[in-house]
């Protein structure tokens, strides 16, 4: 089983609702990120999947480390994924410009959240720290 290692963000609007994405031809809402390329670390491709994914600009200073966690992959068969994850608390209302992978995007709230099926990384990890806030 090989294992990519990935950095997401877990994205909280002034509601405390959470950002999920889709990728096309996958069921499961995961978080804006992707896997390191080129020598990048967990920051920068951040930075530059949040660019590419939701069309937002991040700034290093405005991440705050959550914790890394291994996991089953979701979109990838026979595959682990070692997410290093962070929040990004954006005092203001963003709506995401969807693009590359990206089929569709949901704000999770505490009503909602139950209705979607979620990947292991954002499940495992983020849900249960995010229902906390």
């Amino acid at each position: 089983m090989k294992t990519l290692h990935i950095a997401s963000v877990a994205i909280i609007n002034p509601n405390k609702e959470l950002l999920l994405v889709c990728k096309k031809n996958s069921e499961f809402y995961q978080l804006t990120g992707g896997k390191m390329q080129n020598g990048e670390n967990d920051i920068e491709t951040i930075i530059r999947e949040a660019k590419e994914e939701i069309g937002l600009e991040i700034q290093p200073h405005q991440l705050t480390f959550l914790g890394s966690h291994q996991t089953k992959a979701v979109n990838e068969h026979n595959t682990m994924v070692h997410g290093y994850v962070y929040w990004l608390h954006l005092p203001y209302f963003f709506e995401p410009v969807i693009a590359n992978e990206i089929d569709k995007f949901v704000w999770m709230n505490k009503n909602n959240y139950q209705e979607y099926s979620w990947a292991h990384l954002a499940k495992e990890l983020v849900q249960p720290k995010w229902l906390s806030l």
